[in-house]
């Protein structure tokens, strides 16, 4: 019953959603399953406009959360979707992530936090991500820092003599290397 508890607390679940059960895999996966389902009677809403709308049937989804004690973390739900008279048939939000993730947003944060540090291939392998799923799943964040970090570069570029080196320049400072030493202005 506590752990029930203390993942919904850690969760943030709202009046909606509950959850049900907690799974823990202690060997060999060192895995953690929490299950969560929308409440008995709960208002269903479409997600586009938000009228009312009679449910048509739910989906199984699984989200990758962060983890619990050094174990890998996923929350389960089955998630409704519901027959709008004006949009057709829906799914519903859930509350924890972002339509079509596969992560739940406080991981999705995480994960984009650490981008700032670090570089892709590290934080693939410290969360036990594939590079793909970082790049392509993790939202736009991961993209716009990337991309904010080779503006830095430009800006800094105009001492590179040919293209060769300012490529360079960019490979070193995407790999988490310094190129340049500080407080060395160029």
């Amino acid at each position: 019953m506590r752990d029930i508890d203390l993942n919904t607390r850690i969760l943030g679940i709202q009046a909606l959603w509950q959850v049900t059960d907690v799974e823990v895999d202690t060997c060999p996966r060192r895995q953690v399953a929490v299950h969560v389902e929308r409440k008995t009677g709960a208002q269903l809403c479409c997600p586009t406009c938000g009228k009312p709308a009679p449910g048509y049937d739910s989906r199984r989804r699984r989200w990758r959360r962060l983890d619990t004690c050094q174990y890998k973390t996923n929350l389960e739900a089955d998630v409704p979707r519901v027959e709008c008279p004006e949009h057709g048939v829906m799914t519903t939000s859930a509350p924890w992530a972002e339509p079509n993730s596969d992560f739940t947003a406080m991981f999705e944060a995480l994960v984009i936090d650490w981008l700032k540090e670090a570089s892709t291939a590290a934080v693939a392998r410290l969360m036990g991500l594939s590079w793909n799923a970082i790049l392509l799943k993790v939202g736009n964040g991961p993209a716009e820092g990337i991309n904010s970090r080779i503006k830095a570069i430009k800006v800094r570029s105009h001492g590179f003599r040919n293209k060769e080196r300012f490529a360079n320049a960019i490979y070193f400072h995407l790999g988490g290397l310094d190129l340049y030493l500080e407080g060395v202005s160029w």
